[in-house]
């Protein structure tokens, strides 16, 4: 049976839409899809940088200390009695010239035994002049010489020169020896009481008043140079072995809170022996505080700045750029890098390095949380010049401008 001319129109119709969505799939199969793709730019972080240069430097040290007086005496007496007379009564703050008598206490029995002794000595020799004379005529010359040049009120000489053993035999029967070490061991006596100040300072004491009984063995006051002074600066071994002892290194020496009064010192001399619990050796810094002025006297606290070695090819960095490991972080060609540097030394808030190549160095100084060696950074610095730059332009414009 066959098949009506309608059903053969339905077959072929369906057989051509078949086709068709076969064909059209292939079309659209065989063509390339294309979306829009959205390139993202990787962000650049935006950092400040600092070019370093080097060069020359001369070091300096930093350290602090409390000024002390160079020459500080304690005074204790050596002889019992009344004091007959004390410099202001020994007040605090009382100055004394070298040479000025401070205290004297009264010695009249001291001398009365001093004259004793010395008029006993006279006659020892008188006694033995006759004796001299008899054997030789230059010998007792000699002593004659002496005996005149004898007085009870001044300090006895020191005996003539004894030439042979003869003479040496006739003084010593007469006990002329004897006596005259007993006179210039009162006289030693004698000098102990009255004290006189062995260099110009200022008195500290609880006070002493004329008229007051003093004993052997009391501290009287306690005499200070405040003119001369010094300072004892601890240094670590590593700051030490950065100055140069050859010649005495120059220190600028400062009141904590005043850096505008400024005086200059010297080192003179250090300890060689290391303090075991800070580690540190002291170096003493010398000056004069000729003027008197008060951030100086003894008993402020100072901070110094001592001369350092002669550094070649250095530069200063700040030092919270510089890791544990004596790593930077610089920008080379727009990117991140990380570079080691040899580390000199730690001076304050700056890091002492050495050069070790003659490319130029941009290091940053911008604190990166997080940094990715490679990634992309921009120099703040580099924004500011352009804004400045653009601002210039703009201003030649507006004068330019005729209106």
């Amino acid at each position: 049976m066959g098949l009506s001319k309608s059903s053969l129109i339905k077959i072929g119709s369906a057989a051509g839409i078949i086709v068709l969505g076969f064909f059209v799939m292939f079309i659209l199969g065989s063509t390339e899809k294309t979306s829009n793709k959205h390139e993202v730019e990787p962000e650049v972080r935006l950092v400040e940088t600092s070019t370093v240069n080097f060069g020359d430097l001369v070091l300096e040290i930093e350290g602090n200390g409390i000024v002390e007086s160079k020459k500080t005496l304690n005074i204790i007496s050596e002889a019992t009695g009344p004091v007959i007379f004390a410099k202001n009564d020994l007040k605090d703050g009382t100055f004394v010239e070298k040479g000025e008598i401070i205290l004297e206490i009264d010695s009249r029995e001291v001398e009365n035994s001093l004259y004793t002794l010395r008029s006993e000595f006279l006659n020892a020799i008188a006694l033995v002049l006759p004796e001299i004379k008899i054997e030789d005529q230059a010998t007792y010359n000699k002593w004659y010489e002496y005996f005149h040049s004898l007085d009870l009120k001044n300090t006895t000489p020191e005996l003539p020169e004894i030439l042979n053993s003869q003479e040496n035999i006739k003084l010593s029967t007469r006990n002329v020896f004897s006596k005259f070490y007993a006179v210039k061991n009162q006289e030693i006596l004698l000098s102990k009481y009255k004290i006189i100040a062995p260099f110009s300072g200022y008195i500290k004491s609880n006070g002493v008043v004329e008229g007051s009984y003093v004993s052997r063995g009391i501290h009287l006051c306690t005499l200070a140079d405040p003119v001369n002074v010094e300072i004892a600066v601890p240094l670590l071994t590593e700051e030490v072995n950065l100055i140069n002892f050859s010649s005495p290194p120059e220190v600028k020496i400062f009141p904590d809170k005043h850096e505008g009064e400024i005086i200059k010192g010297k080192i003179y001399r250090k300890e060689t022996l290391l303090n075991r619990n800070s580690q540190t050796i002291n170096v003493y810094v010398s000056f004069t505080n000729n003027r008197l002025n008060t951030y100086y006297l003894p008993g402020n606290y100072v901070k110094v700045k001592i001369e350092g070695s002669f550094l070649k090819d250095v530069a200063k960095i700040p030092r919270h750029i510089v890791d544990n490991n004596n790593f930077i972080y610089t920008m080379e060609d727009g990117k991140l890098a990380r570079k080691k540097v040899e580390l000199v030394t730690i001076q304050g808030n700056n890091a002492i390095i050495k050069k070790s190549d003659n490319e130029e160095m941009q290091i940053v100084t911008t604190i990166l949380q997080k940094p990715l060696i490679g990634m992309r950074i921009k120099s703040n610095n580099e924004s500011i010049e352009l804004k400045n730059e653009q601002g210039s332009a703009k201003n030649d414009s507006q004068l330019s401008d005729p209106d």
